[in-house]
């Protein structure tokens, strides 16, 4: 990874969001949700030591179930881990949510290797932690549809797994849009991650039954509820072993 990425520019991920970046910093009213992140983080090793897969694009069946804030917790876990150089990918171009967690960098991203063959050193950046890289989602006025339908994703990504240990893709929400098929197709694995108490079951089931049961890593259960004393998230983590 160090020799390709020798010139990536540096960014200071922010710290003023106590919630997101659990992993990070020492909340002792958010450690059962640190502990649920490194128990996923433990059985996903596990399965990646015995296929080898280097890629794992997340989703959900709508807005609002907490991948992103998965993703983020998760590769940060993935990035403690000696030698193990991680990369998030924001794919979900029309929401941005990954980038803005991430302070939204001025510089290129995804969109802007998809359309304009822009270099992948100039658009990955390192963050402040170590072994932890970010691909923000960049700026495109395209169908981001049809900028996934294009060889340069699938191009992308094989540069990518071969790059890093691990390559977490922020896909769109699986259902009504075509962008999740489409990104899913050039990644290994897919991980599928559920609200309490929002996600319907209706809706999970439909997902699940798009996804290549070959790639299937498992659900990630993701139960929040606030308490009125200090107003944070419990989680669950469940990862198909």
């Amino acid at each position: 990874t160090a020799g390709r990425l020798e010139n990536c520019c540096s960014i200071r991920l922010p710290r003023t969001e106590e919630r997101s970046f659990l992993v990070s910093q020492y909340n002792p009213a958010m450690q059962a949700a640190v502990e649920a992140y490194r128990t996923l983080r433990t059985r996903l090793v596990k399965q990646q030591t015995r296929n080898g897969a280097r890629s794992l694009v997340v989703t959900s069946s709508a807005q609002g179930e907490g991948k992103t804030l998965t993703i983020f917790n998760l590769a940060i876990c993935y990035a403690k881990i000696e030698n193990w150089p991680v990369l998030m990918v924001d794919a979900d171009l029309r929401t941005r949510g990954l980038s803005i967690l991430a302070g939204d960098p001025e510089s290129p991203g995804l969109a802007e290797i998809l359309e304009n063959d822009c270099s992948y050193q100039s658009a990955v950046l390192r963050t402040d932690i170590p072994g932890l890289h970010i691909l923000p989602a960049g700026e495109t006025t395209s169908s981001p549809s049809e900028l996934f339908s294009g060889q340069r994703w699938k191009e992308f990504m094989g540069w990518a797994a071969e790059s890093f240990r691990l390559v977490l893709v922020d896909s769109p929400p699986a259902l009504n849009l075509a962008d999740f098929e489409l990104i899913a197709a050039s990644c290994e694995s897919v991980m599928i991650v559920a609200r309490a108490r929002k996600t319907a079951r209706e809706s999970l089931t439909k997902v699940l039954a798009q996804v290549d049961p070959r790639k299937m890593t498992g659900v990630v259960f993701n139960a929040s509820e606030e308490t009125p004393e200090n107003g944070y998230y419990r989680y669950t983590a469940v990862a198909k072993a």
